[in-house]
């Protein structure tokens, strides 16, 4: 079943300081108020990501459709701030924090009243919110399940995660009797 992610959640350790204050005064578009957040926020439009920039080295990039992008835009961001005289030592350190990927798990129109009788651990409260919230043991992934048979996933660090837990999720519809047994 084909799944897209939709955004990576990323940190990064450039390994030393940045000026936040001049990065915010020479990048563009920069939002910076530090009475409000300690962080400068920097639209990066030529990857479609946002990072998170502070004093102490540290990135926090979101946005991102791939890991990949991630390390290209961290990338450029440390040439731009080397460019500006700031200096980091070795590579950045990239730590993927989230993943999220959505699409159709095809199930076809789901009764979530029937899903949520039936399979373990899961939340549902249709008055808050108009999924099943199916958590995945022994993990901090969870999968949001709307009737239309599409499925949310967060919480993975890998693509490989978010497919061992949407197999899961199969496994148990299936040993349930929820849709046919292929």
């Amino acid at each position: 079943m084909p799944l897209e992610v939709e955004n990576v959640v990323a940190s990064i350790d450039l390994h030393g300081k940045i000026d936040v204050e001049r990065v915010a005064s020479e990048l563009d578009p920069v939002h910076y108020d530090p009475s409000v957040f300690p962080g400068a926020i920097y639209k990066m439009g030529s990857f479609g990501v946002t990072f998170l920039i502070f004093y102490s080295g540290k990135l926090v990039c979101t946005g991102a459709k791939s890991v990949e992008t991630i390390k290209r835009a961290t990338e450029e961001l440390k040439q731009t701030l080397e460019s500006m005289g700031m200096k980091f030592r070795g590579k950045p350190e990239i730590r993927v924090q989230n993943i999220v990927a959505a699409g159709d798990a095809g199930f076809r129109t789901l009764d979530l009243d029937t899903v949520a009788l039936t399979l373990p651990n899961v939340e549902y409260e249709p008055e808050i919110f108009p999924g099943v919230v199916y958590r995945v043991k022994n993990s901090r992934i969870t999968i949001l399940i709307f009737n239309s048979g599409k499925i949310v996933v967060s919480g993975a660090k890998t693509e490989e995660d978010i497919q061992r837990a949407v197999n899961e999720l199969i496994s148990e519809f299936k040993k349930y009797g929820l849709v046919g047994g292929e």
